[in-house]
Parts: structure tokens; sequence; C-alpha cells
């Protein structure tokens, strides 16, 4: 009215509109704030956000002793069975559920609460520009709790082969420090999403494993082979819950 806002204004949000008003940052307790580098709904810069949230309304020191940011890598704002295929592959050969992922931080978070054990956060960079999050590229320089999975096929990021030649993959896969064992690697060779090729001789013993294996294709086309990879934090074999997942793939043109 006559140039002055008659309602009290709040700041412009720089997070998805759903989300109202900046957050304020401030809480009692400890708090863990679990984020996709894929969420389409939440967009990655939000938990960035409230990390700086928390800093300007506790100050540094709260950021230590009572927030954690972790990323999850190749996760959506859904699990990928709601979500439809695409380029004749199945959702779930380039995103993860990261179900077991929430499992194991509220494990971690009560674990905290209760014991005084800090749980690891993710490393990460943020391009505020283009708003996005890129994560480094070993477990060593990640931390966190997710593996880390990296697919090579004949060596590169792509193959290009005849119809009949054997292509050679190789996955790597490591676990951040006191994140447990691998436990599982499955090969998705065709975009089906049934992971129905196992890595023989994994443990759960060992944070870091290599493992290859290889595959003619029948036909022409593009594939993208996928490994599949979990682990644990007790490194159990058989577990049921809490096997963190992570993926990886190659390029694989057949002509």
């Amino acid at each position: 009215l006559d140039g002055v806002p008659r309602y009290p204004q709040h700041d412009i949000p720089r997070m998805a509109s759903l989300m109202g008003v900046p957050y304020s940052g401030q809480f009692e307790g400890k708090l863990m704030w679990v984020h996709h580098t894929h969420d389409n709904s939440l967009w990655p810069p939000e938990g960035i956000i409230y990390e700086g949230a928390v800093r300007a309304a506790q100050g540094e020191a709260a950021v230590s002793d009572k927030f954690r940011l972790r990323w999850t890598e190749n996760a959506e704002h859904v699990p990928p069975f709601i979500l439809p295929t695409a380029y004749g592959r199945s959702a779930n050969t380039w995103l993860i559920d990261y179900t077991p992922i929430i499992e194991q931080s509220l494990a971690d978070l009560t674990a905290w609460v209760e014991d005084g054990i800090e749980p690891a956060g993710t490393a990460y960079e943020y391009d505020g520009r283009e708003g996005r999050v890129t994560l480094p590229p070993t477990a060593a320089e990640r931390g966190g709790i997710q593996p880390v999975v990296h697919v090579t096929a004949n060596g590169g990021q792509r193959a290009d082969v005849a119809v009949g030649e054997t292509v050679t993959l190789e996955v790597v896969a490591e676990s951040p420090s006191g994140a447990g064992g691998i436990v599982e690697i499955a090969w998705d060779l065709d975009g089906a999403g049934g992971f129905p090729t196992k890595a023989e001789g994994i443990d759960g013993s060992a944070s870091r494993v290599v493992s290859s294996t290889t595959h003619a294709y029948d036909a022409p086309g593009t594939y993208y082979a996928t490994a599949l990879v979990h682990s644990h934090r007790d490194g159990d074999v058989k577990a049921t819950a809490r096997r963190l997942p992570n993926l990886a793939q190659a390029r694989v043109v057949v002509t």
C-alpha cells in the first residue's frame, strides 16, 4: 500500500517452488540429510542450501556436531520400478533403489544420537551456475557409505565391435572406509534389467573388488553393459536389509 508491502516478506526461494519459503536451518538434536544426485523433484542444490542454512543459523560447529549431508549416486526421487523405461533400457539399469541407503542411514543416525558414533558424510563439489553436484571418483575421496562403481568395455567407456565379436567387460567396485565389504556384483548386458549374470567368488570380505566377464552380441545395436554392485556394513552376503547399491555402465556399439 503506497509502495510499502502490507504483509511480512520472505526471501525469494532458491529451491523448487513446491518447497515454499527458504529453510531456517534451526533445529534441535541431530539431522541427517540424504540427497540423490538424479532427484528431479527435490533438486540437488536444496541439500546444499539446507547445509548453508544450518551454518548461517547455528554456526560452523553445529554443521559438524549436528548435521550430515549424504549423497546417493544414481538415484531419483522415486525407486526405478515406478519410472518408465527409455531408449530400450529398463530404468533399473541406470537408477538404483535407494531404500537400503535410507535403512543404513537411519541405523547410523540412531548410533550417532544414542552412542555418539559420528556418521560419515559425503564429499562433493557444487557448480552454482549449473546447479550440478559432482562426486569424487574414488571411494577414499568420496566417503559416505555407498560403494563407488566404474565399468569399462574393452578398456574404455565405449567399445565398437562387430556382431559375434567378444567384448571384455570389467567392473571396479570400492566401499568407502568403514562402510563394509562388497557382497554382490551382477551384470545386465541387454538392458532388460534382470541382472542374471553374477560374479563368482565374492564373500563380503573385500572392500575393493575387480571383476570381469566377456560377452558377444548376436544383433547390431547400442547396448549398455551395466554392473550392479551391493555392499554391506558387516560384509554379510546373505543379508536382506541394508544392502547398499550402486551401478555403472559402458556403451557397446555393435555393427
